[in-house]
């Protein structure tokens, strides 16, 4: 019961997140949007439940799962009887969703996980707000405060682990986050989102399946499940939500690209309660309030 109700207040809330800086979200929009922050929280927990049972390495896994989504997205291409294409335009946005892919690999070797998400989170908002600045965005006083209070919520939910920190973590965490950031910036100017994520994917897989990349995590643990999670993870929650999230940059400002996200931490806590056991907390409930609130405080006038 709990869950649906989250659930149905996402999708309430989702409704009201400024999709443009004069225009709130329609419904196609929404749908996108829920799907996005479902798939990306659900890939947040089979990431987690496969590096910490030693299923594959958190480097093997990023390969596997990028390349799975690009095998994806190709296959999909070539169904519709499209010809895949890759140009200029995919290499920034590639090189970006690489440094994220590769950071977020090792970050977390040398943070703990809360941590870690509350510096990821942060750097992306900050990253999104100041990308709205940069391009003369209007950023409405309430999206700013609304987003400030979100932030909060997400620093709630990770301030038991807030000592569990090293200078080269935070490091590592920020340039993940600032590299997501400018992937996402990247969303906001392409016509054909599904051909821009298929680029952007073959590109990374490519790069991704260099030799020498194996090498750098001193012999990876491999498993089948490990490796079909990963290729799941990939085909599904990865890619799809990527296009979809691309689709969604043409109707939201860079700001509230960077607040809807901080959701993402909220579901993933609910879902480890609901299928890794984990307990509910005082903290989790203040922290989704705050989140949720920051939606609220923010959306469209």
């Amino acid at each position: 019961m709990w869950a649906t109700f989250r659930l149905r207040h996402l999708r309430t809330m989702l409704n009201t997140v400024p999709t443009s800086p004069t225009s709130p979200a329609p419904p196609r929009t929404a749908a996108l949007l829920t799907f996005v922050l479902v798939a990306f929280a659900a890939n947040s927990l089979v990431t987690r439940y496969v590096v910490a049972n030693h299923l594959l390495d958190a480097y093997l896994l990023t390969v596997v799962r990028f390349v799975a989504g690009a095998v994806a997205l190709l296959a999909l291409t070539l169904a519709r009887r499209e010809r895949p294409s890759l140009t200029r335009a995919n290499l920034w946005p590639a090189l970006w969703l690489g440094v994220y892919a590769v950071c977020i690999s090792f970050g977390y070797q040398h943070i703990g996980a809360a941590a870690g998400t509350f510096v990821f989170y942060a750097t992306v908002l900050a990253g999104l707000v100041a990308h709205d600045l940069a391009t003369r965005t209007p950023v409405p006083r309430a999206r700013g405060v609304g987003a400030v209070v979100s932030l909060a919520g997400v620093g709630v939910l990770t301030a038991p682990g807030a000592g569990d920190v090293t200078a080269l973590g935070v490091l590592l965490l920020a340039v993940t986050g600032s590299a997501w950031a400018l992937y996402t910036a990247a969303g906001r100017t392409v016509t054909d989102p599904r051909a821009a994520t298929t680029g952007n994917f073959t590109v990374l897989a490519v790069v991704l399946l260099i030799p020498v990349g194996f090498t750098v995590t001193g012999g990876p643990d491999v498993t089948v499940s490990g490796l079909l999670l990963a290729a799941a993870m990939g085909s599904l929650t990865t890619s799809f939500a990527y296009v979809a999230w691309y689709a969604c940059q043409r109707r939201m400002s860079a700001t509230s690209a960077g607040s809807v996200q901080l959701v993402i931490p909220i579901l993933t806590a609910a879902g480890a309660m609901l299928l890794l056991g984990e307990r509910l907390t005082l903290l989790f409930v203040v922290a989704a309030l705050l989140v949720f609130a920051g939606l609220w405080i923010g959306r469209a006038r």
